[in-house]
């Protein structure tokens, strides 16, 4: 405001925008009609206790008004906020109209086809699962986390006992547990952040490990066989081996992100040869390379040569090898000039 002149056109400016004549605009701040006039001639400023009713009249912010023009970011957020919120009001709209034609429909074809409601229950249940996670957290507003995740839960074992009403059968208790044990994994994280809140990376990480083991233990217990300790642990092991490994590096390494970013990608490129050169010993007649024929461009074209498709996985292999030694390389040569410049 210290050029009288641009203020007052920008204030005559946002008064015909906003429809208004220098009487009406006077009537809403009870000032006269001529204490307007002045201001739009940049003749007398209007006292700064008048600055947010003024604004308010004028439809523009306290920051437009000190600074004679419109703030075109502060509108384009505010554009984009509102045109979010109605993309997200139109999704729940749209979802809710199809899960109550989907119902209705259902309820109706079951009735009309079949004389009775079996199958129907399986779609409700169903919809009900979809709404915990499509509606249900834009309705409540405490507590979100637990009143959506409990909902989704307690929808879920009715979709399961809902099945079993319309299929039969022993399979529902195995299910039940099934269930029950998934379950361990979102509440345990959820407890960990609501009761404790520290060292939750960790304690999410040791979780996921224990909640593997159990819940394979758990198929094993229903579904028999030697494969548990045979085949299913030993491969769990090496995966969360991998996993520790990268939570790890992205943890704890003390570089920046170009050489965490290698250091995992080269992590990253053993997974196949270990994982299957694991499968080879443990499974018999798998027949695909060894762990060190992954490594070999004159073993990998031999195969090619032959015939066998699976000279593909070395190929894939040595190309993320070499891409991860190249992105290591940058990140040390990225790490050595940083620490020139402290």
């Amino acid at each position: 405001m210290n050029e009288k002149k641009p203020f007052g056109e920008y204030i005559r400016k946002k008064r015909l925008e906003a429809g208004l004549t220098q009487k009406e605009l006077a009537e809403q701040l009870f000032v006269t009609e001529s204490t307007i006039s002045k201001w739009e001639r940049a003749l007398s400023y209007p006292d700064v206790s008048m600055v947010t009713s003024i604004c308010a009249a004028l439809h523009i912010t306290e920051h437009e008004f000190f600074t004679a023009c419109d703030d075109d970011q502060a509108h384009a957020q505010e554009v984009a906020a509102k045109r979010w919120q109605r993309m997200v009001a139109g999704t729940r709209r749209f979802f809710a109209v199809s899960y109550a034609i989907a119902i209705v429909t259902c309820f109706i074809c079951d009735l009309a086809v079949f004389h009775t409601l079996d199958w129907f229950w399986i779609v409700l249940t169903s919809i009900a699962l979809a709404f915990c996670f499509t509606n249900l957290p834009f309705l409540v507003r405490r507590n979100k986390l637990p009143v959506c995740l409990g909902a989704a839960s307690g929808c879920l074992i009715l979709l399961l006992l809902a099945c079993w009403l319309y299929t039969g059968g022993w399979w529902i208790i195995g299910g039940l547990a099934i269930t029950a044990v998934c379950m361990v994994l979102p509440w345990g994280w959820w407890a960990m952040w609501r009761f404790y809140g520290k060292h939750l990376p960790e304690l999410w990480m040791a979780l996921l490990s224990a909640w593997l083991f159990l819940l394979l233990a758990v198929i094993w217990a229903f579904a028999g066989g030697d494969w548990l300790f045979r085949l299913a642990y030993p491969l769990a092991l090496a995966g969360l081996a991998f996993l520790w490994a990268g939570f790890a590096v992205v943890r704890w390494l003390p570089a920046g992100p170009w050489l965490k970013a290698g250091v995992s990608a080269l992590l990253l490129s053993f997974t196949t040869p270990v994982f299957n050169s694991l499968c080879n010993w443990l499974i018999a007649d798998m027949g695909g390379p060894r762990f060190w024929e992954y490594f070999s461009v004159s073993d990998m074209l031999a195969r090619r040569s032959a015939g066998d498709v699976s000279w593909v996985n070395p190929l894939i292999v040595q190309i993320m090898l070499v891409c991860s030694i190249a992105l290591v390389v940058v990140g040390a040569v990225v790490e050595v000039q940083r620490k020139k410049q402290r």
